[in-house]
């Protein structure tokens, strides 16, 4: 491997892990777990004081599966989805707060 090759595998996997996933886990389990691993981290650290106690409890819940080899394998694609559309919500909850803001 070269110089350049190692730059941007060392970027890729610095933006891998602000981002909540594991480089170990990549090919591990379906693109479904890794996006939606990928947006509750994100979320978590973005939509933090946006979140309910109970949807922060999930998100983290979820985290912690998703972090677990064998609680990763019961992961359904249904628990995902559903992760992913919580984000996406407080997503568009947080940008339209910030729109009324400015």
């Amino acid at each position: 491997m070269n110089f350049k090759d190692q730059q941007q595998t060392k970027n890729s996997n610095k933006w891998l892990k602000r981002h909540g996933v594991n480089v170990a886990h990549i090919y591990v389990g379906n693109a479904e777990l890794f996006q939606a691993t990928m947006l509750a981290t994100v979320t978590l650290k973005q939509c933090g004081p946006l979140l309910t106690k109970d949807q922060a409890n999930k998100f983290n819940k979820f985290l912690q599966a998703a972090g677990n080899t064998k609680l990763r394998q019961r992961i359904t694609q249904a628990q995902c989805y559903q992760v992913m559309n919580t984000a996406k919500q407080l997503k568009r909850l947080s940008a339209k707060q910030d729109k009324a803001n400015k």
